[in-house]
């Protein structure tokens, strides 16, 4: 009997925590795949992509991701800048005519003991088909519900890829090997 009720505990356990996760699309209007790189060694250029897509699936509960696939399309990169976005475009770094995704898949989640909102992602990023690991601080920011019913969510990931490990680019002076990746996510309930 006491094996039975000990089955029953860790089934309701492990079902509670599958109840919060749910798959969510990203809210591209309040959404930002950023990033910035130090031009010179004494200012920083920042930019973005426009054109993205993930798969993300979320315990609201435990705000822990447990799935995360991104593909980004190198193409839509915008500095601010249209010559400066054009020469990234080019061969010299993204090479957007032969290789127009970069992509990412979360491999590991690993929370903050100390913060339920925070941890690191773990995940394979792909960039001119160079795969390397990259770890992403993870930021919880919340949970909305809508007037509908369907909740929101938001959260943050930052870290840091030297792009010449994946073939954008050659070392430099006036921009430096160090990319700052900076995403803000707000994504609806599917």
């Amino acid at each position: 009997m006491k094996k039975i009720l000990a089955s029953v505990a860790v089934s309701s356990l492990i079902l509670a925590g599958t109840l919060n996760a749910a798959e969510f699309g990203v809210d591209k209007v309040h959404s930002d795949v950023g990033f910035k790189v130090k031009h010179l060694q004494i200012s920083n250029v920042k930019g973005k992509f426009k054109d993205y897509s993930a798969v993300i699936d979320l315990d609201t509960t435990t705000q822990k991701l447990n799935k995360l696939e991104a593909t980004i399309k190198v193409a839509s990169v915008d500095t601010d800048n249209s010559k400066r976005d054009e020469h990234l475009r080019s061969a010299d770094f993204f090479d957007a005519a032969k290789f127009t995704d970069m992509k990412f898949v979360m491999t590991e989640f690993v929370a903050d003991k100390d913060d339920i909102g925070e941890g690191k992602v773990k995940g394979n990023l792909t960039i001119k088909d160079v795969t390397l690991p990259v770890v992403l601080d993870y930021e919880f920011g919340g949970v909305a519900k809508m007037q509908d019913g369907k909740e929101k969510v938001g959260f943050n990931l930052e870290g840091e890829i030297d792009r010449t490990r994946f073939g954008v680019g050659e070392a430099s002076v006036a921009v430096s090997s160090e990319i700052k990746i900076q995403i803000e996510i707000e994504a609806s309930a599917k």
